[in-house]
């Protein structure tokens, strides 16, 4: 484990509630390689800031072990403090003072820090800073004459002017509207890549976390439910709440059947994911992203996966349209090029690419 920026192992942590204990983070376990960026996503109380707080050593835990930078920082007799744990760490409210500069919030880590670091390191490191976050310039404006925007990158260069081995990342966007939010997202993961710096984020945000993280880890009462790069999470959810949180799913369940079919209420279907992993007559959901069904005006001929409905609701959303479908007792959501003339009462046949069902396996 020598060498790894961040391991955890068996972490737990509980909270009083009522005369209960609520176990917020129950047996957690992964590990962050170097120069990446992995992430903790899941809604309100799954537990994921908890951890973060735990490895910031800001939440002293109730068991597991933690490592950084092959140092152990946490386990059973032995907790170092956080000023000791060579971290970097933006909150959800970056905590700008705004009594100060730009270059008095950026210096005041170093400033303060133990063994003392002499002025002229100050103002390098500042410096440098700084600029790796495009702030060069504006090291004597006042801290709340700076946009949200740029409050959010002094914050990181605050953050990065110790040089920490690890980034902590707890929600540093919500605070910012949708446009900056999507803006920054970018800018975020630019520097992130542009630093090599190795991150653990925290987020709900599944956009977010789907385009910034080489790695990410769906949490849920406590758990990891699903570990893997972003395009594993979003096309091969694990199991059903993975698949519900991470964008919207289009559910079915089903029977599996032999040569790779599944038995449904609205037919059989050809699966090419899964379909060799259970035995006949388990069952089964499927999962259907939005996007992934292509629908047509007039029926398909000789087109596998192919079941018939009637248009609900079309909605004009800029780059595509939401065409909701009725198909017996489920309405489906569909996403297709924004040139769809299908309007409500029309029966319509949705095509579902069998290498885009994703088989979770018992519903």
């Amino acid at each position: 484990m020598t060498g790894t920026p961040l391991a955890v192992e068996g972490l737990r942590k509980g909270f009083a509630d009522r005369g209960a204990t609520v176990q917020a983070v129950d047996d957690v376990g992964f590990q962050v390689r170097e120069g990446e960026v992995y992430t903790l996503l899941g809604p309100s109380g799954c537990g994921k800031t908890s951890t973060l707080r735990a490895v910031a050593g800001l939440e002293r835990p109730d068991g597991g072990r933690i490592v950084i930078d092959g140092t152990v920082v946490t386990e059973a007799g032995r907790f170092v403090p956080p000023e000791r744990r060579d971290i970097g760490m933006v909150f959800q409210s970056y905590g700008i003072w705004p009594h100060m500069s730009v270059f008095d919030n950026a210096a005041f880590p170093l400033r303060v820090s133990r063994p003392k670091v002499a002025k002229k390191e100050i103002a390098r490191r500042v410096e440098s800073a700084l600029a790796a976050v495009h702030l060069a310039g504006y090291e004597s404006r006042m801290a709340t004459r700076l946009s949200g925007g740029q409050q959010q990158r002094l914050a990181l260069a605050r953050a990065l002017v110790r040089r920490p081995k690890l980034l902590l990342l707890d929600e540093p966007l919500s605070n910012l509207d949708a446009k900056l939010r999507q803006a920054m997202r970018a800018e975020l993961a630019s520097l992130q890549q542009e630093l090599g710096i190795t991150t653990l984020f925290v987020t709900h945000d599944q956009d977010e976390a789907l385009s910034m993280s080489g790695r990410i880890a769906v949490m849920q009462a406590g758990r990891i439910a699903q570990e893997g790069t972003p395009r594993e999470i979003y096309q091969r959810p694990g199991t059903r709440f993975v698949a519900d949180f991470v964008g919207t799913t289009n559910f079915l369940e089903g029977t599996r059947a032999a040569g790779g079919r599944v038995e449904t209420p609205v037919g059989a279907l050809d699966v090419a994911s899964g379909a060799d992993g259970g035995k006949t007559g388990e069952q089964v959901l499927l999962a259907v992203r939005p996007e992934a069904v292509r629908l047509h005006l007039s029926e398909p001929a000789g087109t596998p996966n192919v079941i018939t409905g009637e248009v609900e609701r079309v909605m004009f959303v800029g780059e595509c349209v939401d065409c909701h479908v009725r198909v017996g007792e489920t309405v489906w959501v569909t996403r297709q090029d924004p040139g769809l003339t299908a309007a409500s009462g029309d029966t319509v046949w949705l095509e579902l690419p069998a290498d885009r069902i994703s088989v979770i396996g018992s519903p």
